[in-house]
């Protein structure tokens, strides 16, 4: 079956709103203050959903953990806001295949099933990012010299 590309044009359109979306979900993580909020509401929408699964009480790893995450989604998504590219897209794509494994793989292992209303929007960008793009250029190819600096 042949799947339709997307123009180029909208395609920056998707790794933009990708950027955005990130951002507007991703910020509170990187501030203690707010993720520490932000960890209480997610703990009662999932109390009053019946949620399977534990959200742990936070500690300074998980605090820690948490803010480098937010720290980095949000420079991520201003580059991805500010320039969006074929390149950028695809990159983002592998980290969303990443990342909805990790959450799907702590889900089955205990974690709240709350953190799957995430998985879902990572996957739809996540595929999004994948699709054909018409007349893209292909990425350039990287060597090993080039990652050594040599």
């Amino acid at each position: 079956m042949f799947l339709s590309s997307i123009s180029p044009p909208r395609y920056l359109r998707i790794v933009r709103a990708s950027g955005w979306y990130d951002l507007l979900v991703t910020w509170p993580f990187a501030l203690p203050w707010t993720f520490a909020w932000l960890y209480a509401q997610l703990g009662l929408l999932a109390a009053q959903l019946g949620l399977p699964g534990t959200l742990h009480p936070l500690d300074t790893t998980h605090m820690l953990l948490a803010n480098l995450l937010g720290s980095v989604v949000v420079v991520w998504s201003i580059a991805r806001i500010a320039a969006p590219t074929v390149l950028l897209g695809r990159l983002d794509g592998v980290a969303r295949v990443l990342f909805s494994a990790w959450q799907i793989y702590a889900v089955a292992h205990g974690a709240n099933a709350i953190v799957l209303g995430f998985t879902l929007f990572e996957l739809l960008f996540g595929v999004l990012q994948w699709w054909r793009v018409a007349d893209a250029p292909q990425a350039p190819k990287i060597s090993a010299q080039a990652l050594a600096g040599t």
